[in-house]
C-alpha cells in the first residue's frame, strides 16, 4: 500500500456535546485573558505613573463586545495556528485537523477563524452535513484527539506491511 493517503472518517468527528463544552472553556479562557491584561495595564502604569488604566476602562466600558470579540478572535488564530486547537479544544481532548489528519495551514485557520464571524454560523451545524460553516469553508475537521492518533498509528502500520527496512 504504498503512496496511500489517511482520510477521516466521520467517526472521528467530535460530538456536539464536546465542542459546546470547549466553547465554554474559551470564553472563560478570554474573560480571564481582558482581566490579565487590565490588571498588566494597571501595573505598568502604576509602575511607570502613567494614567494608561482610565483608558483602558474606558475602552472595556464603551467597547465590551468589541474587545470580547477581538480577543476571542485573536485567540482562535493563535491557538489554532501554532496548536491546532484553544485551550477548550486541550481541555477536551478535540482538535483542528484537514481530512488528512494533519494540523490546518496558516491560511485554513485564517479563513476558519474569518467564517465564525458569518452571522448564524452557530446555527449553521443543523444543516445536513452537521458542520458548523466555519469548518466546511475551511475544509477543516474537528476530532477526538485520541481516535484520530490511534486510527492514524493503525493506518500507519497497516501502510509499512510488506515494506522493506533499511537499516
Amino acid at each position: 500500500m504504498i503512496n496511500s493517503t489517511y482520510i477521516l472518517h466521520k467517526n472521528l468527528l467530535a460530538s456536539d456535546r464536546r465542542r459546546f463544552e470547549s466553547v465554554i472553556v474559551d470564553f472563560v479562557f478570554v474573560f480571564i485573558s481582558i482581566f490579565v491584561s487590565g490588571l498588566i495595564i494597571v501595573i505598568i502604569g502604576n509602575t511607570f505613573n502613567w494614567d494608561i488604566y482610565s483608558y483602558w476602562n474606558q475602552f472595556i466600558t464603551d467597547y465590551t463586545y468589541l474587545a470580547f470579540f477581538t480577543y476571542l478572535m485573536l485567540n482562535y488564530l493563535f491557538m489554532e495556528s501554532f496548536f491546532g486547537a484553544t485551550m477548550g479544544k486541550f481541555a477536551t481532548g478535540i482538535k483542528v485537523v484537514t481530512e488528512n489528519g494533519v494540523k490546518p495551514n496558516f491560511i485554513k485557520i485564517l479563513l476558519r477563524t474569518l467564517c465564525r464571524l458569518i452571522p448564524f454560523d452557530v446555527l449553521s451545524f443543523l444543516g445536513k452535513s452537521g458542520r458548523f460553516w466555519h469548518d466546511s469553508f475551511s475544509k477543516t475537521y474537528v476530532v477526538n484527539k485520541k481516535a484520530l492518533e490511534s486510527d492514524m498509528e493503525i493506518f500507519n502500520f497497516s501502510n509499512s506491511i510488506g515494506v522493506n527496512a533499511e537499516y
